[in-house]
Order: structure tokens, then sequence, then C-alpha cells
């Protein structure tokens, strides 16, 4: 309304056109930010689920092969087992036992602190991309373990068969087991050759172009 002397326009509640404009316009400049931040987040959720699941089906495998390798490492030997042969087979087959758990452990801890992190971090998108980050470097160790842990397992299957058997007996039964062996190894190696992606190769889900919008902290934290 206007004031008596007609020349100055007031508003109720102290509120003019241009300030509501600008303040609508905050709104919506504040929505379209978020909206870009939560597109991005969807991409590295992809990521995230993908590494979890890894994790899952690495600890799943190394609990078997560990329920099988302390059931070999509980057996009694035969009496005058030779004692290099004995040796070699409770080194390889306690080997196997102590890779596959720190998997299982590794696993275990990944899962759980990293999706944590990831879900609750306080720097918003840059937890998330520190919380992948960090499973894609681990993974690499993780399963280094994993393959060593089996390889060991396989290992200890050979001189297993040559304490528990005759020599006839036991190279009659070795040829075909390190043939088989070497087959599983052949193609492990050649699977990983072929599907297997560098850090050059591989696309990532973060845009580096937002990496100023990974700063933004929660709001309600700032009121």
């Amino acid at each position: 309304f206007k004031s008596s002397n007609g020349n100055e326009t007031c508003w109720e509640d102290g509120f003019r056109p241009g300030l509501l404009a600008l303040h609508m316009l905050q709104l919506h400049k504040n929505e379209a930010v978020a909206q870009v931040v939560r597109e991005q987040t969807d991409l590295r959720q992809m990521e995230l689920e993908w590494y979890i699941r890894n994790y899952d089906t690495m600890a799943m495998q190394a609990a078997m092969f560990a329920g099988f390798a302390f059931e070999q490492i509980t057996e009694p030997m035969p009496p005058n087992t030779d004692f290099l042969l004995e040796a070699l087979y409770v080194s390889l087959i306690s080997s196997t036992l102590g890779f596959q758990l720190c998997v299982c452990m590794s696993c275990t801890f990944s899962c759980i602190f990293g999706k944590g992190l990831a879900l609750r971090g306080p720097n918003g998108g840059r937890s998330i991309n520190v919380a992948i980050d960090n499973l894609h470097k681990e993974q690499k160790l993780v399963f280094t373990q994993f393959l060593l842990g089996i390889l060991g397992y396989l290992l200890s299957h050979l001189v297993q068969v040559w304490i528990y058997f005759r020599p006839g007996i036991a190279a009659c039964v070795s040829i075909p087991l390190f043939c088989f062996f070497s087959m599983i190894i052949y193609y492990v190696i050649s699977i990983v050759d072929q599907l297997l992606l560098t850090d050059e190769q591989a696309v990532h889900g973060q845009i580096r172009a937002f990496k100023p919008y990974e700063q933004i902290r929660d709001l309600e934290e700032d009121l």
C-alpha cells in the first residue's frame, strides 16, 4: 500500500517483489545443484554395488576353501611320513587357511565400513568417492590373496597324494591332477587377461567437472 504522502510504496511483512524473486531464484539454483549431485551419486552407487558384490563373492568362496583347509590340517598324518613332505604339506595348507581367512576378514570389513562411509560420510559426494576409491585399491590385494590361497590348496593336494599312497600309485594320481591343475591356472590367467581392465582403460562414475559440488555438506548442520 502507499503511504499518506503518496511517494513511497510499502509492502506487508517487509517483502518486495524483487527480493521475493531473488529468494525463488536461489531455491531453484540449489535444487539444480542438488539434482546434479544426485545424478552423479546414482552413477557412483552402481560402482559401489559392483564392488560389494565382488567382495561378497570372494568372501563366500574363501570361506569354503578355508573350511576345506581346516579339515585337512586337522587330519592326522600316517606314521613314518617323510619330514620334508609333511613340512611342505603343512606349510601349503596353513598358507591356504591363512590367505583365505585374510580374504574373509578383508571382505567383511570392507563391505561394512566402505558402505557405511559412502552412506553416512560427513563430506557428501566426496565421502562416496573416497569409499569407492579405497574399495578399488583394496580389491587388488584381496584378489591376489584369494588366488594365492587357491594355488596353495591345489599344490597341497599334490603333496598329500605322496603322503597317503605308495610312490607308484602317487605318481599315477599326480599326473592327471597336475594336468587339471595346470589347466585351471591357465584358464584363470587367460580369463583375467581377457576381461580385466586396467585403471587407464576402465570408465569411472566420477565426473571431475562436478568435483566442486562434492564439498556440499549437510545443510541441517550448517543452519
